[in-house]
């Protein structure tokens, strides 16, 4: 069951306040909780257009109150079903609905050199707060169904994330030293001298974070998808650690022992653990896709991409995504990838020539052009309603993914 929350009267002293704490918990801009008191000032009441979980509306009510509001709400009659092949939708809902991306490379050139003037100035500190300006730039110019998403993290709670990781590699590279300067004679450690010792502790620690990456990049994910909204309506990841860790570890045994042959699988397996542990509100998504599927065209590209110096991989990428995106769901509509090798070549060489002849400078217009060419390929068909989701955040911190950052490691979804 679900409710939209009204808000009738305001009886309270400081009206800017208020203002600030109705924009927090309806997650708007500052801008909007003043238009919010506005509206009440005039005897008008305000009703929140998203639905509420009962759980979500019992708290939030509580905490309206004790702010001076007058609140009431309105339960929404609806039938959720589950599973989602169940929803009863009707036959005109049944409709394609596309990506889009409004954002100009100028802009984000400008962005981007402006964050890279305040690193130098800050000696780096800023860069937290400048991947957050650059996140909320991408998402913020990225649509679906012409509403476009919102980023809500900050660079505070980034640093925050980096001061939790530096924190964690202090405490073991000065256990591991303690254990060398004091230790290393009792265990019967040999004395490997200053340089050689710091340098082994150093190449532990690597091992330690690359051995714990899955369950890092499982942090990371929960923090960027929880941050991550689309009219209003959060997005959360809730895979666990420990499964991470079991799908990367046996994919990375049997590749080894099996020389590659092992991919298609772990592929499959990965994109599974991602797909599946992403939810939309109430709505998980749904992924069908098997490895043995793409084992016969693995085999193919491998000869192939030999043959052809290198060329085949674009098509086999190609080929790979439109597989992937072809059987993952939302709410029974099924996406869609529609690029083919030759485009998906055409966007990568292009790429590259941008990069070599700018010396770099280009990179902007290379992120807005991968955005664009995915906003123009990949679309949802089906009988979909999306109104049915229903508010179900969840909490995530920054740690992990202050790790992947530290660490350069890319965690996206296709």
């Amino acid at each position: 069951m679900s409710s939209h929350i009204i808000l009738n009267k305001w009886f309270g002293a400081d009206r800017s306040e208020a203002a600030k704490k109705v924009a927090k918990v309806f997650r708007m801009r500052p801008e909007e909780g003043t238009g919010i008191m506005l509206q009440l000032s005039e005897g008008k009441p305000w009703q929140f257009d998203y639905k509420v979980s009962d759980r979500q509306t019992g708290e939030a009510t509580d905490y309206l109150r004790k702010l001076g509001f007058q609140v009431d709400f309105k339960p929404v009659i609806e039938s959720i079903a589950r599973p989602d092949e169940d929803l009863d939708i009707e036959a005109d809902e049944a409709k394609n609905l596309d990506l889009g991306f409004h954002g100009g490379a100028g802009s984000l050139f400008g962005i981007m050199l402006g964050n890279l003037l305040l690193n130098v100035v800050t000696l780096g500190f800023y860069h937290f707060w400048g991947l957050t300006r650059v996140r909320r730039f991408m998402w913020s110019n990225t649509s679906f169904a012409r509403d476009r998403f919102s980023y809500h993290g900050t660079g505070g709670e980034l640093f925050r994330g980096f001061i939790k990781l530096m924190g964690v590699v202090l405490l073991i590279a000065g256990s591991l030293t303690l254990v060398r300067i004091y230790g290393g004679e009792a265990l019967g450690l040999p004395d490997l001298g200053a340089v050689a010792g710091e340098n082994l502790i150093a190449y532990i620690v690597s091992i330690m974070f690359s051995l714990a990456m899955p369950a890092l990049m499982v942090g990371a994910m929960r923090y960027r998808l929880s941050r991550t909204a689309w009219r209003g309506i959060r997005f959360s990841f809730r895979g666990k650690r420990g499964e991470a860790l079991k799908i990367y570890y046996k994919g990375f045994f049997l590749m080894i022992l099996t020389l590659g042959l092992y991919w298609p699988f772990f592929k499959v397996a990965t994109e599974r653990f991602w797909r599946e542990n992403s939810y939309f509100g109430d709505r998980q998504i749904k992924f069908t896709g098997q490895g043995r599927d793409l084992f016969g065209s693995y085999l193919l590209a491998v000869v192939l991409t030999v043959l052809t110096l290198g060329f085949y991989l674009y098509w086999f990428q190609a080929h790979v995504k439109r597989y992937l995106w072809s059987h993952t769901g939302f709410a029974r509509g099924t996406f869609r990838f529609s690029a083919t090798g030759g485009q998906f070549f055409v966007l990568k060489f292009t790429n590259l020539l941008i990069l070599v002849f700018t010396l770099g400078m280009g990179y902007p217009w290379v992120v807005v052009r991968n955005q664009n060419f995915l906003a123009r390929h990949l679309n949802l068909e089906g009988a979909l309603g999306l109104d049915r989701v229903v508010q179900q955040a969840k909490k995530a911190d920054s740690f992990g993914e202050a790790a992947i950052d530290a660490f350069d490691i890319p965690v996206a979804i296709g």
